[in-house]
């Protein structure tokens, strides 16, 4: 079987992250690049490097809010996605991405990177409480930070945890939130009757990222970032693969080869389900109130 042939819009950091995975994969070869910026990629128009090049699959990396128009062209183009997080910036373009998608019927996966642990699916999933941390420094982008272009705190950052604890927890009915600067704090009530919370920050030489599962067993630590390992609570389980930012790309990389939309880490569903939960969590710091979900 040929290599499957793969795109990327946008060349910015977490572009060449995805490119040196590419590099290393079996049964994909990266053919071109498109970024906006002159001279930064092989095309300075995705629209171009669609009309030109013979892709199976496009990689997604522009900011959030230039999602929607990519990913729409390349499901029309019977492409695969793999869509960087959030999937958009409001909830009216991750529909549109999502109705593109079905109709299409391509496969699509979402860069939320802590889906790929290893160890996910053996979790303990009876937490009563579930309390997410993450405090770090973070390569700085020109839109990081812009919340009219999906650039906030709360998208770009706090949304890892929460798509995480949704991994864990199940679905989310109401999110309350407080934030100021770079900081954010978010509280989480799920279906299942367990409360979560998200603390995130910007700190060099932080606390890093963590999320802890407390029980009537006791407390379950998973450490993350750059150690992936769970303990605690009679639970010892380590992630011993590649990083899970690139175990994402290579499991997406492997569903596109065998044109399985159920086989990516994070699915387009999630993705969007996920958002739904940050974008309420953004309103709730904005109008101090609590917001449900349906």
């Amino acid at each position: 079987m040929a290599d499957l042939r793969a795109g990327i819009v946008g060349a910015g950091w977490i572009a060449g992250t995805h490119a040196a995975t590419l590099a290393d994969l079996d049964g994909v070869r990266l053919v071109a690049s498109a970024d906006v910026v002159p001279g930064r990629a092989d095309y300075d128009d995705w629209r171009a490097m669609l009309a030109a090049e013979r892709l199976d699959a496009v990689i997604v990396c522009t900011p959030p809010d230039a999602h929607r128009e990519v990913a729409e062209a390349a499901a029309e183009a019977g492409l695969a996605i793999y869509l960087e997080k959030p999937v958009a910036h409001a909830m009216e373009d991750a529909r549109a991405i999502a109705a593109a998608v079905d109709r299409a019927g391509v496969v699509c996966g979402v860069g939320y990177q802590y889906r790929a642990i290893e160890f996910l699916a053996d979790l303990p999933r009876d937490a009563a409480l579930l309390i997410g941390t993450g405090v770090s420094g973070t390569v700085q982008r020109a839109w990081l930070g812009d919340r009219a272009r999906g650039g906030s705190m709360i998208l770009e950052r706090a949304s890892h945890l929460i798509d995480l604890e949704r991994a864990v927890a199940g679905d989310v009915e109401a999110v309350s939130a407080v934030e100021a600067g770079d900081q954010a704090s978010i509280g989480l009530r799920f279906g299942s009757g367990a409360v979560g919370t998200v603390a995130i920050g910007r700190a060099g030489g932080g606390p890093g990222w963590r999320l802890e599962l407390a029980g009537e067993d006791g407390t379950v630590t998973i450490e993350l970032d750059p150690a992936f390992r769970a303990h605690g609570a009679g639970v010892a389980l380590e992630h011993t693969g590649p990083p899970p930012v690139r175990l994402s790309l290579a499991c997406f990389v492997d569903a596109a080869v065998r044109r399985d939309p159920g086989g990516v880490c994070c699915t387009l569903g999630d993705g969007v389900a996920t958002l739904a939960v940050a974008l309420a969590a953004q309103e709730a710091a904005q109008r101090g109130a609590v917001v449900g979900l349906d």
